[in-house]
């Protein structure tokens, strides 16, 4: 979710709501930790991310591959890897893995409506880290984490599920850190992106740190495990932005963002098209919450990726955009 006001689920599935307004270095570091009785870190390090420079990645299509199914479109099941328990739910076949990436406090819940959907354009795999939607809390408290380790969880657990690559990753909001993460860190599995309204990293709005559920996230370690970027070379992107990110559905349509705040967002999500030479920018009639607010751009921007992935046409702007009431830039 956006760095405002939202919804936090607990280890119980209670929700809650906690502050994520522009925060200064200080403040936000400051509210937070009064809020949660916690310490900030001293020079937090990137978790699990590869020391070396990953090898740049290129547009070819998916190599044939045993095509998985499953009985249920919601299947899933817990699966314990890399020292933590997640949910993680997978159906549907086709040449390519979706791989949704919920964000800030986000479950496979926020998402259901969509699956049967998504499952019936390919193989999609969502899943609920730490302490959110099916998943229990992590061991460790409050440690700090950041994408860069949540992307090792993620695909650890993925790897404990049968599952692999080609992906076409999907990271909504902080989501998209850990896609970016994730990207970087298994570049030669990856097919193509979506960044649902992705933070972008050091977007100077953020602040230090966020609290998602038992866990506490370094957005500074979360940015650098993105290794700038990283560069998708000419991999399918859409960038998927909202018309009003400043409307969250969970706290109403305006709850006082300052213009340079919403500015400052927008140059991000423009910002991200530069990440690969083949990408198209998609602005839905929509708040932040896309998955909930303009579910159909949401799919569509994946059939056109999984298209694009499997017949290596570039990603053009189409006039299905406009039927979504969408606007579209190539």
């Amino acid at each position: 979710m956006w760095h405002t006001a939202g919804q936090i689920e607990g280890p119980s599935g209670q929700t809650g709501s906690v502050n994520r307004r522009k925060w200064g270095l200080a403040s936000a570091a400051t509210a937070l930790l009064c809020a949660c009785s916690i310490s900030t870190p001293a020079a937090p390090s990137i978790v699990g991310v590869p020391t070396t420079s990953p090898t740049s990645t290129s547009h070819v299509p998916p190599s044939p591959r045993p095509t998985p199914t499953s009985a249920s479109p919601n299947e899933g099941g817990l699966v314990k890897a890399a020292g933590v328990t997640q949910w993680v739910q997978c159906a549907g076949g086709g040449s390519v893995t979706s791989l949704i990436i919920p964000g800030l406090g986000s479950s496979t819940r926020d998402w259901l409506p969509l699956l049967s959907q998504l499952q019936g354009i390919t193989r999609t795999c969502i899943y609920d880290r730490p302490g959110l939607g099916h998943s229990p809390p992590r061991k460790d408290g409050r440690d700090p984490v950041d994408a860069g380790r949540h992307a090792v969880e993620l695909e650890a657990a993925l790897t404990a599920s049968g599952e692999h690559g080609p992906y076409l990753v999907i990271g909504h909001s902080y989501g998209g850190l850990i896609a970016r993460a994730f990207v970087a860190q298994h570049r030669r599995e990856i097919a193509g992106v979506l960044l649902a309204e992705s933070v972008t990293p050091y977007d100077p709005t953020l602040g230090e740190v966020w609290v998602e559920a038992t866990s506490v996230i370094d957005l500074a370690a979360s940015s650098r495990a993105t290794h700038g970027g990283p560069p998708l070379r000419d991999l399918p992107l859409i960038v998927l932005t909202a018309s009003r990110p400043e409307a969250n559905r969970l706290d109403g349509p305006d709850y006082g963002q300052p213009a340079d705040v919403t500015d400052e967002w927008l140059r991000g999500q423009r910002a991200n098209l530069t990440l690969s030479s083949d990408s198209i920018h998609v602005t839905a009639h929509s708040g932040h919450e896309l998955q909930k607010d303009a579910p159909d751009a949401v799919v569509e921007a994946v059939r056109q990726l999984v298209s694009a992935i499997e017949t290596t046409k570039p990603l053009a702007c189409t006039p299905v955009w406009k039927e979504l009431q969408a606007t579209c830039r190539a």
